[in-house]
């Protein structure tokens, strides 16, 4: 487990990339886990401000968020069990060093076909075209509709869509609820927010995201070594 590094990244915003990464977070550190959650975004700084009021709420357990540039967030592999990368509402070359460095990249997208679907496929197919393996990215349907009644007509188009760009999304969804909202603002993790069906939706992502780090662990592993070192030291020298 020592060194996985999991950076949250899309280039477009509000798609849930800070929610999903500091939840994440308590998810592995509610398990035991050594957590620290890299803040990229130094204009808004939201997950940082997430943990202070954590922090302020005196809620456990504690999760240490730093800012960073993505070159100090690469120098931090391996200093936790969990490395998580809060990126920002945008792409550039640094989100392909962080791609390169990665265990698994989560890349979390909504369901609206023009603004979200389709440059969520386009940054999917960079990042592939630049040699990162299908089973280190791992897309998240996230900020869906609250309306249960339409809900599996969503997923269903969303995966159909990804299906057709040659992508898989990952099982589960992650529904835009207040409940998740609240719990956000006030330090908790989408996974604290008690019972019911907003639990069991945002627990059942979490394990699929741990599942694709796993997976992305063994496959890692099973490489020579020299190939090994090519997929983690590559990419990512020159960011500032």
């Amino acid at each position: 487990m020592a060194g996985v590094m999991v950076p949250f990244a899309n280039g477009k915003g509000g798609v849930g990339k800070t929610a999903l990464a500091c939840s994440f977070a308590v998810a592995q550190a509610k398990r035991g886990a050594s957590v620290i959650v890299t803040d990229l975004n130094d204009l808004q700084s939201t997950a940082v401000s997430w943990s202070q009021v954590r922090d302020a709420n005196a809620i456990l357990p504690k999760i240490r968020v730093e800012s960073a540039t993505p070159r100090r967030a690469m120098e931090m592999i391996g200093r936790a069990d969990f490395l998580v990368v809060d990126t920002p509402g945008w792409t550039d070359k640094s989100t392909l060093a962080l791609a390169k460095r990665s265990t698994f990249m989560v890349i979390p997208t909504g369901p609206n076909p023009t603004y979200e679907l389709a440059p969520t496929i386009r940054l999917l197919h960079g990042l592939r075209h630049e040699g990162i393996e299908e089973w280190r990215l791992g897309v998240v349907l996230s900020r869906f509709r609250t309306d249960g009644k339409h809900i599996g007509e969503e997923e269903q188009f969303a995966r159909a869509y990804l299906a057709e760009a040659g992508y898989r999304a990952l099982d589960g969804y992650v529904r835009n609820l207040p409940v998740y909202g609240t719990a956000l603002a006030e330090g908790y993790g989408m996974t604290e927010v008690g019972r019911g069906d907003a639990l069991d939706e945002v627990t059942r992502v979490m394990q699929s995201i741990e599942t694709g780090v796993a997976n992305a662990e063994r496959q890692l592993v099973r490489q020579p070594e020299p190939q090994r070192e090519k997929t983690r030291e590559r990419g990512g020298r020159d960011e500032r």
